[in-house]
């Protein structure tokens, strides 16, 4: 199943890609999902950067339509990386998932890019900066008869995840 999911950040892409490539950032991440073994990697490579995150997550964790396929905790990388920036800030990045534990493949890669976003009040028009991430996945999950369903219900939680990550992304930007 192929989905593009759209983040917007409000701030301009130098600063989301600094706020990216911090690992305090990185570990709230980790933390908000509820991931207690998790570890988080942040290498700068040139003025690119991977953060990657490690753990594993339990059964009881996974909706329920996969937790009565899964026995055990499912292991899991997932590698964010970002190239250097182009003229206008933009970078191209992609996503590197490894599962082990469960029939699951997923890739994705990504576009970070400047976006303006004006809003009207009675004074003035007020342009603030933003970038907007562009994330397109494909998840596949090989289980016959459910594989679809699971899909479905793994794709169908985008929305609540992009909506929490833009809302704590604001907070963090506009406290560091």
């Amino acid at each position: 199943m192929r989905k593009t999911i759209t983040i917007t950040y409000p701030a301009d892409p130098a600063r989301t890609a600094q706020m990216l490539a911090t690992p305090a950032y990185q570990e709230e991440r980790v933390a908000r999902a509820g991931l207690d073994d998790a570890s988080v990697d942040v290498a700068q490579r040139g003025q690119g950067f991977v953060s990657t995150i490690a753990g594993s997550i339990q059964p009881s964790r996974l909706p329920s339509v996969a937790s009565r396929l899964v026995r055990s905790a499912v292991s899991f990388t997932v590698a964010e990386s970002w190239g250097e920036p182009k003229e206008d800030g933009s970078r191209s990045g992609g996503y590197d998932v490894a599962i082990k534990g469960a029939p699951v493949k997923v890739s994705a890669t990504s576009t970070m890019a400047p976006a303006a976003e004006s809003t009207e009040n009675a004074e003035a028009s007020v342009s603030t900066q933003a970038t907007t991430v562009t994330v397109d996945v494909d998840l596949q999950v090989s289980v016959p008869l459910v594989g679809k369903t699971i899909e479905e219900k793994a794709m169908g939680m985008v929305g609540r995840v992009v909506a929490d990550e833009e809302r704590r992304a604001a907070a963090w930007l506009a406290e560091h």
